[in-house]
């Protein structure tokens, strides 16, 4: 469905933005995009809407690119992007907004009554969005990319703002466009919960993918500690405040003797999968983020 091929791109002031992505993505998956800011991630969306023009490579939507203008409005037919609050105008209701891209994107088979409930939003839907608070809009925003109800959705930061009872809300909601079948993008920086709901989890660096996750293979096993690695034969640094051993070909007996030795000596440690914070810090540790 989505298709991006050896895409390059340099700002005259900062070479290599994007060098060299490559990617495939399908209908009924959500795809996690993680980096620090300043890395790309806004940029990468840019380039998959033809708002920026690579240097090198192509973007295909269902297998067609950009090559002319009639394509490019068949393709931005089919995708819709999170809207940014400074977007919405202050004296439209959200329903208006919400009917705004459903009409947009001819949309006929998403209710907009049905949408407005499902995200709680009935008690203040029909007020201006200048009386909205920060979170009010956020929620507005992913609204009106539902009422576009476009087989590709990107959305950016579509957390922020809100809270845990709305990330919840919100992440439930995804679930159910992936089962619907609809391809979500999504730039997140609450790692924790990203994971809970993701299929691909790929992480951008220096203009490049440096890690693409696949949430449905069996993680990898660590011992995780902290302290000096040399307490532990065969550890390493994982991040500034944790260690690592691979448990693979270790036996049970061995773990334990582990587990028991850091217990003694009164060190904290845990057993399992490396979490996407913990991959985040090791990846970025030197990372310098701009906005």
């Amino acid at each position: 469905m989505l298709e991006l091929e050896h895409i390059h791109l340099d700002f005259p002031d900062k070479p290599n933005v994007l060098a060299d992505i490559n990617l495939q993505a399908d209908g009924g998956e959500i795809v996690g995009l993680v980096a620090p800011n300043g890395m790309g991630k806004t940029t990468l969306l840019k380039v998959i809407l033809n708002r920026l023009h690579p240097s090198n490579g192509a973007v295909r939507i269902q297998e067609q690119g950009y090559t002319s203008q009639a394509q490019t409005r068949k393709n931005h037919a089919l995708i819709c992007a999170f809207p940014e609050q400074s977007d919405l105008y202050g004296d439209l209701s959200g329903r208006a907004h919400m009917q705004f891209y459903a009409d947009c994107w001819q949309n006929k088979t998403k209710s907009i009554a049905e949408i407005i409930t499902t995200l709680n939003m009935d008690s203040y839907v029909d007020r201006p969005t200048r009386t909205y608070s920060l979170g009010m809009k956020q929620r507005l925003c992913f609204a009106m990319v539902m009422a576009a109800n476009t087989p590709v959705m990107l959305l950016d930061e579509v957390m922020n703002g809100l809270d845990p009872l709305n990330v919840a809300m919100i992440s439930e909601q995804l679930r159910r466009l992936r089962a619907e079948g609809k391809l979500v993008l999504i730039v997140s920086h609450l790692l924790n919960n990203l994971q809970t709901y993701v299929d691909r989890t790929i992480f951008l660096k220096d203009g490049h993918f440096v890690l693409d996750i696949d949430a449905h293979t069996v993680p990898a096993q660590y011992l995780k500690f902290s302290g000096d690695p040399a307490q532990v034969s065969g550890a390493t640094a994982y991040t500034e405040t944790m260690n690592t051993l691979p448990l693979a070909g270790l036996d049970g007996a061995r773990v334990g003797a582990l587990a028991s030795q850091l217990f003694t000596a009164g060190v904290a440690f845990t057993v399992g999968p490396l979490t996407l914070e913990e991959q985040f810090s090791h990846f970025y540790a030197q990372a310098d983020e701009h906005v």
